[in-house]
Formats: C-alpha cells, structure tokens, sequence
C-alpha cells in the first residue's frame, strides 16, 4: 500500500482543526512535553480503527472526526485479499479513512465515503500502517504473522503458492475420498433398497393410462343393474312399443313415398327421416353393445379395486403418476448402474490421495528447512542491530514448533501433523532483552522504549518485506543518548529509504535525520489552549534542532552544533 499522505484532525482533545501532509520517507515530530505530540498518534490510531472514547472529543464539541488519506500506488496482496476493501480501491489514487466519533458512544467509519464496520476499518487499517508504542496495536507483535514475515524474508513466496496449490488439491482429493468412502459404505444397503423398488415397479407391469382406464371399469361394474336399466329402457322407446320412435318413423317415410312425384320438397324430407332411421339403427346397435357388454362380475371388480389400491401404493412412494412412478424406475436403474464402478473409484482416488499427501509432505519440508536456514541468518542480524541500539545483552531467537495431529495433512517420519497451506511450522519471535531472563514473546518486552528498540531493530532487518509501508515509532528515544541515539537515527533513516517513517522524538541526533521535521506546540484559540503543528524548514530548523541540544536558551554554540547535525544527517 502506499503512504500516508495526509491526516486531518477536528475537535480531538487539545486539537480543534488541524492538517498534516506527510512527505515520503522519515517524518520527524518534536516538541516539548505535553504539547500534544501523542495526540496526532491516538488521532491515526483512530483512523486505522483502534477503540474510539467520548472522553477524547474535544470540551465543548459534539463530536470528533478525524481523517487520514493514503496512497493506493503499491495495493498490498494483504488488503487485496479483503473482501471488504476490494472494491474500494480498484481504480481509486486514494485511500480516504474517515472516523466520527459522538457525545452519545456512537463511532462511524468510513472509506472512500462508503459506510464501512469498525471491524472492516480495523482489518484495512492493519494492512496500512504499524504503529509502535506502548499504547497501541503492532502487528509485528503479533505471532500469527510471524511465519508469514519469515516467508517473505526467506523468499518462499514462490513455494509457499507452489505448496497452497498442493495444498488445494489434497483437500479436494481427501473430500472427494470421504465422500465416496461414505457413498461405498451406504452403497449396499441402498443398491438393495433400490434393487427391491425396481422389482416392485417392474413386476407391475403399469402401462401409461392404466389408473384412468381402471377407474371407469370399476364405476360401469359397480353401477351395471343401473346401466342395463337404462339400455332396456331406451331400447323399448326406440324400437319395441308401440308407438316406438322407429315405427313412427317408418310410417313416415311409407307417407311421404307417396307423394314424392307430387313435391320435391317432399323428397328433401323423406331423405332426412331415411337418414335418421339409419343413425337409429346405429344407436340400437350400440344400446345393445353397451347392454351385453355389462355384466356384474363381483370377482372381476375385486380384482380391479385391487388393482386401483395396488397403483394407489406405488403413486404414494415413487410418484403421483404412472409416468412417474416409471421415470423413478429408470432413474434408480442408472443408480444401481454407477454403483458398479465405485470400488474400482475408491481405489484409484486413495492413490492418488496418497501421492498428493507424499508430494504436500515433502514440498512442505523443503520450506521448513529453508524457513530454518531463514531465521538463523534473521536472529543474527536482529541480535546484531539490537547491539547497536544500546541492548548489548539481547538474545532473539525464531521459535519452530509442530503440532501432532492423527488427522493432520503432513506425513514426516511416519508421524501425522497439523498444518495449513502454507505448512506445518508454528513461527514465533522472541526476546529475552535483559540478562538472566527467558526468552519471551515480543509483546512481554516490558518497556515501551525496548519494545521501539527491538521493533526497529526487526524493520532493520525485515525493510525489505514488511507488510506496511507506513511505520510509526513513539518512545523510541526513551532511555537512550549519545552515540545510541546516533545510531537509532540512522537506523530510520535507513529503514525510511523503503518504507515512510514517522517518528516522535526528543532526540536531536534522530530528528535532524528527518526528511519532514514537524514542530508540536500549545497556541491559544480565545482562551483555550490548542495544539498546533508547523512544518519547519531552513532556519527554524536549524532553531528547534538547537532546542533539543541545549533547551530553550539556545546559544551560537548550539546554533553551530545543530548546523552540523543538519549537514551529517542530509549526507
């Protein structure tokens, strides 16, 4: 990620309106004590999403706001990766955190003026910038990244893609084996089941239409004595009484015959009641049809209501319909079918899960032998700077340890181990910074002066790779002098050639190294105190660099002495 650019601070303890723009580099603040120099960190603090209090909006305002704009030259993978900041900062020069906090407890955040969680904020501000005191968060105290530094240091990162690839495939592998181990052992019981429904469905025979057709038979069988009834019925209408419809047809048309020469209309009419005879004649044939055909057969409508409940049965677990209940037939054919090449399957995925946990196990050995290779060059070069920071007798060591897991992806030496993709190493720094003393974590280092000391001492060596670009060191000068602090200055000045510095200080050998010096002092804003900043430059450097030598009396002597710790430190 790129720098930090600018911060502007409204109505935060002794801050009523304030604007810094920060420069590339080393970024130096002094002032005297009280003058609100910490502040402006509590004030980025906010920014990056540390806890917000009432007690810090300014007396007499009803909120506080703080704002702090970054650079998105250089995104890191780290903030990429956040779903959150994805799409804040594509395409955008600018990264601009606002923070609101109000009388009421109620904080807001905002990036790129998009309502974002405090959490959100918090997990896009650790990927821009570490600030380093005893009040605030470091991330270089934090174990969980500790591996993840030494990767970067070691230049794994190539490998370290290379084993998550691995690492990917081992886990769908292991997934698709479980999976299909689980299918395989269920896989008997169901074949059997599915095997006794397709009997079932088969030895019934069903044919589409079947339920309707049997329906309609049951309804004739059991009403037979009515439509026999009716048939007789109709019958005797049309054709046997006398004065049937057929009778009085015929006389008709014997009638009609008899004047045919007289009238054609006569012969349209005969014609017609000819035609209504032979459709009669169909009718009585089909009265008779329906008549013989209908018989109550007691056994033959128990045989079809046992049909009927048959189908019912079938409907009720395979499908509502026949044509379902046969699509349910065929689908668990091709069931019964897959199971057949299942063993051949589990055979062929065990190897190849096997072989992949070989290859992840031997790809992630390889890295911890070069990790350790890593972090015997890092303790002596961290323990080495810790010598020229005044902390002679300081041990560091890289801390390695593994974890046996039964379930564990790694194989080593026949023994199964946790890990994740990027290994089975646990990586922990620690620090013993005074003789006589064990080897601790980082974060138990006691004093905030040691903890800016042993931090420094592992941008020193880690500037290459840090995962901010942006570094903030408050009580970094605490119980030094002299030629130490010479020598913390030029540590930052070093370090502030690949990553932006900003450092408070008291120290005239650390702030004359400083590409950006700005003076923190009390002003009066009516008859309130008020903290105000001021850039230096030229002679009002040379003067404040002269305060720090000599305090506020300052003399040519210490005029002349700032002169040349401006000129060492520019060379």
């Amino acid at each position: 990620m790129g720098m930090l650019e600018s911060i502007r601070i409204s109505n935060y303890a002794l801050i009523d309106n304030l604007t810094i723009e920060f420069s590339p580099g080393l970024n130096i603040f002094t002032g005297s004590t009280g003058a609100g120099k910490t502040i402006i960190i509590g004030a980025l603090g906010l920014a990056l999403g540390e806890r917000a209090s009432e007690d810090s909006i300014r007396t007499g305002a009803r909120n506080a706001t703080v704002e702090a704009v970054f650079s998105t030259s250089n995104k890191t993978d780290e903030l990429r990766r956040l779903e959150v900041a994805r799409d804040l900062i594509d395409d955008k020069e600018s990264l601009i955190i606002r923070r609101e906090i109000n009388r009421d407890g109620r904080s807001r955040a905002f990036v790129n003026n998009y309502r974002v969680t405090i959490q959100s904020l918090k997990n896009i501000g650790a990927n821009l910038a570490d600030i380093t005191s005893q009040r605030h968060h470091k991330s270089l105290l934090d174990p969980n990244i500790h591996r993840q530094i030494l990767d970067d240091y070691a230049g794994l990162q190539g490998e370290i893609r290379e084993l998550a690839d691995i690492f990917k495939k081992y886990n769908q592998l292991k997934s698709e084996l479980e999976d299909i181990k689980k299918k395989q052992a269920e896989s008997t019981a169901e074949k059997e089941l599915l095997e006794f429904q397709i009997k079932e469905i088969e030895s019934s025979s069903l044919a589409e239409g079947e339920d309707e057709q049997l329906e309609q038979e049951k309804l004739q069988l059991i009403n037979a004595e009515r439509i026999k009834t009716a048939c007789y019925i109709c019958q005797s209408n049309l054709f046997d009484d006398n004065g049937s419809v057929s009778s009085r047809l015929n006389s008709a048309a014997i009638e009609l015959g008899h004047i045919l020469k007289f009238s054609m209309l006569a012969e349209k009419i005969k014609n017609a009641i000819d035609e209504y005879i032979i459709n009669l004649e169909d009718i009585g044939t089909m009265l008779r049809e329906l008549s013989d055909n209908i018989e109550f057969d007691p056994v033959r409508l128990e045989v079809v209501e046992e049909r009927i409940t048959h189908i019912k049965r079938l409907k009720r677990k395979y499908g509502q319909t026949i044509g379902e209940i046969l699509q349910y037939c065929q689908r668990a054919k091709e069931k019964v079918a897959g199971y057949e090449d299942l063993d051949d399957l589990v055979k062929k995925l065990n190897d190849d899960y096997k072989n992949c946990r070989i290859e992840l196990s031997a790809m992630a050995e390889k890295i911890s032998r070069r990790r350790k290779k890593a972090a015997l060059e890092m303790e002596q070069k961290v323990i080495q700077h810790l010598s020229d920071l005044a902390m002679q007798n300081s041990d560091f060591k890289v801390y390695f340890d593994i974890k046996e897991d039964p379930d564990g992806p790694f194989m080593i030496n026949s023994k199964s181990y946790a890990g994740d993709d990027s290994g089975f190493d646990k990586v922990e720094f620690l620090i013993c910074a005074n003789p006589g003393e064990q080897l601790k974590p980082l974060a138990s280092t006691a004093s905030g002066g040691e903890l800016s000391r042993v931090l420094l001492a592992l941008c020193s060596v880690l500037s290459g790779v840090l995962p901010r670009d942006t570094l903030v060191f408050d009580e970094i000068d605490s119980g030094i002098s002299g030629k130490v602090a010479t020598q913390v200055g030029k540590k930052l000045q070093m370090l502030a050639k690949k990553r932006q510095v900003i450092c408070i200080t008291h120290l005239q050998q650390i702030a004359s190294r400083g590409i950006a010096h700005f003076k923190v002092y009390k002003g009066k804003s009516g008859k309130r105190s008020v903290t105000r900043v001021k850039r230096l430059s030229g002679d009002q450097r040379v003067t404040e660099i002269a305060r720090l030598l000599a305090g506020e009396r300052i003399s040519d002597v210490a005029l002349d002495g700032a002169s040349q710790l401006l000129e060492e430190g520019s060379s």
